[in-house]
């Protein structure tokens, strides 16, 4: 284990169980790094187009999106309603993890551990956390609120962040952007790797049958300066971790 990696990680405020804090070196304290868990063909895909899907908040898989205003009248009900819609039409976003270390995160978005994990440096003023609470937002509407349009930042804000507090185990951070700024290729939209989306890591899932040599081989000529190793099953705790001895020092 290297605890110089460690201690960095620490040092940038990056949770004790941060699982690259073992093998790989932290980004620069401006930057945040955030994963990105997906099936080995996309994960191919994203690696050698040097882009990656954006989604809209309909194509979410939480049906509470943008609806955690609590409420039973038809205003309440029509204005989440409106609200995503709005999104829908101007609002591209990226989902991702603050950590990879949960297996559910593999089983559920990584094909039962089977795909790969995109680690990204992103500018941490472009990423806003998901807060996770048992209820659901307590907020007024006046007429200011409507249209949606006129729905105040803050209350935004909050909106496209709060989830119900059993989806914790995603650790979530999100990258918001206006759909006009990123590419649209068969009726999708894409954002490329750039300096705001820089490829740092990636990760084979414990159970992938890519060989790492051609993950490897792939990234070092797309994007020499990411670091790709293999992950397994933790011995002693219920996680996954990387696996040293695929860590190229």
């Amino acid at each position: 284990m290297n605890k110089e990696f460690r201690a960095e990680w620490t040092a940038l405020g990056y949770s004790e169980h941060m699982g690259s804090a073992e093998v790989v070196r932290p980004p620069e304290s401006n930057v945040r790094r955030v994963y990105y868990l997906t099936s080995t063909e996309y994960a191919i895909s994203n690696i050698a187009l040097g882009r990656i899907k954006v989604s809209r908040f309909s194509d979410l898989n939480d049906p509470f999106e943008l609806l955690a205003l609590r409420g039973n009248d038809a205003q309440v009900r029509n204005f989440g309603r409106l609200l995503r819609d709005e999104y829908d039409r101007t609002t591209g976003l990226i989902c991702f993890s603050t950590n990879w270390i949960s297996p559910p995160l593999w089983s559920h978005y990584a094909s039962r551990h089977h795909g790969i994990c995109l680690g990204f440096d992103i500018p941490r003023a472009n990423l806003a956390e998901v807060v996770y609470q048992e209820s659901r937002v307590r907020d007024h509407l006046s007429d200011k609120s409507w249209p949606p349009s006129e729905l105040s930042f803050e209350l935004r804000a909050k909106l496209a962040t709060t989830k119900f507090e059993e989806w914790a185990y995603e650790s979530e951070a999100r990258m918001l952007f206006p759909l006009e700024t990123v590419a649209k290729a068969g009726g999708l939209y894409f954002k490329d790797f750039a300096t705001d989306l820089k490829l740092a890591e990636v990760i084979l899932g414990p159970l992938c049958d890519i060989p790492l040599a051609r993950i490897r081989s792939l990234v070092s000529a797309l994007h020499p300066a990411a670091v790709t190793f293999r992950s397994r099953l933790a011995w002693h705790s219920f996680s996954v971790v990387p696996m040293e001895s695929t860590v190229d020092w």
